[in-house]
């Protein structure tokens, strides 16, 4: 898997993050006003997915 970053429109950043596939898995439920503002919103995403992911299987 595999996060993307793009500028739906100017000023408007969005992340997808893409299976093997090249599957939409989840996409951000919001614009953002910047690239760097995406990242980080794509990136914490990813931490609560690990979390819930360690509290699933009990780590």
């Amino acid at each position: 898997m595999q996060f993307e970053v793009s500028e739906e429109r100017p000023g408007q950043w969005s992340w997808t993050l893409r299976g093997i596939r090249g599957e939409t898995i989840a996409r951000s439920p919001v614009g953002y006003p910047s690239q760097v503002q995406a990242l980080a919103a794509a990136t914490a995403f990813a931490r609560m997915v690990a979390k819930a992911s360690a509290q699933m299987h009990g780590h």
